[in-house]
């Protein structure tokens, strides 16, 4: 079972690392032509950039459902995928869709492999047969399966657009808290997943806080080696300057080296700034349509200057927690030995 759902999740991740590159350019395009329109769509340059965002953002889904079959089938699961993932879009099953479209894609493509045929004919298989066959069998069991999914997809969105105060805080806790308790892990794939897919349905409040939960641990270490230089070691203070980088440009595996050597008082310092920031950037009303780029991509957010709050108040806390909980490191103990507990 657990193999399973980890060959899954890496499907899942390949779909979506092919993805997001798609999303970058449709939400920083977007936001481009907004923000030369004064906030509004008008003639010109900026109804030309939105509409290239959204050309942009109408691929996503398609892509990773194309990739995600590609993960399980090889190459002649592509096609399959992406028009299964075209199909989830038509019909509105969005991003939930697409997932369920790149699995069906990939499985339908190993069963039509495996079909004997005599060899003139299985010369043929990869260039017609199996294109056609599976393109044809997703498109139509995607028309079937994809119409609850829909339902449920646009019943979500209703749901997460319409959440405020206290709902809305608990979202951006919860997706802060999931982005910082693996840093890079499973739980936070499921909550970056989440995120993403959200932008396809024009949901940009959860991807705010997902930034939080991304940047916030190794930059919020990073100071507490400065709050609290005595409870580090030399290396790991030493550490400190290309953890905050690899924070700022959106890589959270910078805390990882922090969180090995004293687990119980790092992994809930990253955890509680994370949710704190999370919670308060959506409070705020912080939303971010781009879902790579580190700090560079926050002037192209909705309401920056409020992420940015949000955003320092985060490191403060796991910067301060972290500080005030890590133990003063004996000094006849060497750095290469760690820390004592």
């Amino acid at each position: 079972m657990k193999e399973t759902f980890e060959k899954a999740r890496v499907h899942l991740m390949t779909g979506v690392s092919y993805m997001i590159p798609f999303v970058v350019a449709g939400g920083i395009l977007l936001t481009i032509g907004l923000l030369i329109g004064g906030g509004k769509v008008n003639p010109g340059l900026s109804q030309t950039l939105v509409n290239i965002g959204v050309y942009s953002f109408k691929m996503m889904v398609p892509i990773m459902a194309g990739y995600m079959a590609f993960s399980i089938a090889d190459r002649p699961g592509i096609a399959p995928g992406v028009v299964g993932g075209v199909v989830a879009n038509e019909i509105g099953a969005g991003f939930l869709g697409g997932i369920v479209a790149g699995f069906i894609a990939g499985w339908v493509v190993n069963q039509l492999k495996k079909i004997p045929m005599h060899p003139y004919v299985a010369a043929l298989k990869p260039i017609i047969i199996i294109p056609i066959f599976g393109v044809g069998i997703v498109a139509g069991l995607m028309l079937i399966i994809g119409q609850p999914i829909s339902a449920f997809s646009k019943e979500l969105e209703t749901w997460l657009k319409s959440m405020s105060g206290a709902n809305l805080a608990l979202l951006g806790f919860i997706i802060g808290a999931m982005m910082a308790v693996d840093m890079g892990g499973p739980i936070n794939k499921i909550a970056f997943a989440f995120s993403v897919g959200m932008l396809n349905q024009g949901v940009y409040a959860p991807m705010a806080a997902c930034w939080i939960g991304i940047m916030t641990p190794p930059i919020g270490l990073a100071l507490a080696t400065k709050l609290a230089p005595n409870k580090f070691t030399e290396e790991e203070k030493k550490s400190a300057i290309p953890a905050l980088i690899m924070g700022a440009i959106g890589i959270t595996e910078g805390a990882i080296p922090y969180a090995v050597a004293d687990p119980l008082r790092v992994i809930p310092s990253i955890i509680v700034g994370s949710a704190v920031g999370g919670a308060l950037a959506l409070i705020l009303g912080a939303q971010a349509p781009v879902p790579s780029g580190g700090v560079l991509v926050i002037p192209f957010f909705i309401k920056p200057f409020m992420f940015v709050i949000a955003f320092l108040v985060a490191i403060a806390v796991t910067g301060f927690m972290a500080a005030y909980l890590k133990k003063q490191i004996n000094e006849n103990v060497t750095a290469e030995k760690g820390l004592n507990y």
